[in-house]
């Protein structure tokens, strides 16, 4: 007898639309939407950015460089790490720090998102695409 518990069906970059035969495992990713194509330009090494999109798609940025790392006016001090979020303001994303995995920004289309700051006197990119949800 074969047994396919947890043989994933459709897969998804979004956890919550993930769907599998047999048990599913206990977790708690159940995001429907997610950051896709993640681009990191320009960036020194001591700049780590993932994409976690465990419950909705936010970036977790961490800072190991000897100087504060300047986002679309935020700070990331030097051995800080945060998580960002971004929403959108009369048309207009604007980046903002979150203290969970949770993301508040649900579009309605697939969203291109690009942030700048710099490090030191370096400039860097982030490119990436918001989704909608992935599944109802």
């Amino acid at each position: 007898m074969l047994i396919l518990s947890g043989c994933i069906v459709k897969d998804s970059p979004a956890p919550g639309c993930v769907e599998s035969i047999g048990i599913r495992m206990m977790g708690g990713c159940f995001g429907k939407t997610a950051i896709v194509d993640l681009e990191v330009i320009s960036a020194p090494d001591c700049v780590v950015v993932k994409a976690n999109n465990c419950n909705g798609g936010v970036l977790e940025i961490r800072n190991t460089c000897s100087e504060a790392i300047q986002l679309d006016g935020l700070e990331i001090l030097p051995s800080s790490s945060i998580s960002l979020d971004i929403k959108e303001t009369d048309g207009s994303i604007e980046v903002i720090e979150t203290s969970s995995n949770f993301s508040q920004f649900i579009p309605d289309v697939d969203t291109s998102v690009e942030i700048t700051g710099v490090v030191g006197n370096q400039t860097i990119k982030l490119a990436f695409t918001k989704t909608k949800p992935l599944c109802i």
